[in-house]
């Protein structure tokens, strides 16, 4: 019988760890991981890892760069810009966690004290400690793609910024296509106007009477 063979490769990290913006703590951590996995996805993985990643520090946060590569190690492609983290089975990048927070008598005001490994999809409602996966910050989410392309069906521009329609793209993404959320958006809007009495231009709630 045939075995499979998995190619795999280290990476080093430059980690650097900070309080109230005051560096406490470096590191150099390696990690490996398969060909073809998400090296930045893994980085952040193995840096919040690390014993100096205390969420007990008060205003914990960190940096890190890559160490230059081996001669047999590739050196990762630098993300252009900032990151930011979606669902790992949707691609929805409405995440949450939630936090525990204590009093701080000296500023007069709850500071958060702790973030709680899991996190939320609000979309589909995925639940894992291993939900989120890192991509640039300005990539489009599929759920981006779905409300363009209603706004651009409905012929509504106006609509991108309206919260009601925010809402309906949220009930509808996963469920409906395109043309199908169009129809039901019609009928909303229909079925509102109706009670309302009002003249409704296609955002809901809108009265334009």
């Amino acid at each position: 019988m045939a075995h499979l063979t998995t190619t795999t490769r280290v990476y080093r990290i430059d980690v650097d760890f900070f309080s109230g913006g005051d560096q406490f703590a470096s590191e150099i951590i390696s990690f490996e991981i398969e060909e073809g996995a998400e090296v930045w996805t893994a980085a952040y993985l193995a840096a919040e890892g690390s014993t100096y990643f205390d969420l007990r520090i008060p205003k914990l946060s960190y940096s890190f760069s890559f160490v230059p590569g081996f001669p047999d190690e590739p050196d990762p492609t630098s993300p252009a810009g900032a990151l930011k983290p979606v669902c790992r089975d949707c691609g929805c990048d409405m995440l949450a966690r939630d936090a525990s927070a204590r009093w701080d008598a000296h500023r007069q005001a709850w500071a958060i004290s702790g973030v709680y490994d899991c996190t939320f999809c609000d979309l589909c409602n995925a639940e894992s400690d291993d939900l989120a996966r890192w991509v640039p910050a300005d990539d489009l989410t599929p759920f981006d793609r779905f409300a363009a392309a209603l706004v651009d069906a409905l012929s509504s521009p106006e609509l991108a910024l309206d919260s009601a329609f925010h809402m309906f793209c949220v009930d509808h993404a996963l469920t409906h296509t395109v043309e199908d959320a169009r129809a039901a958006w019609i009928e909303a809007v229909a079925r509102e106007s109706s009670a309302t009495g009002g003249d409704f231009l296609p955002g809901i709630g809108v009265d334009h009477a």
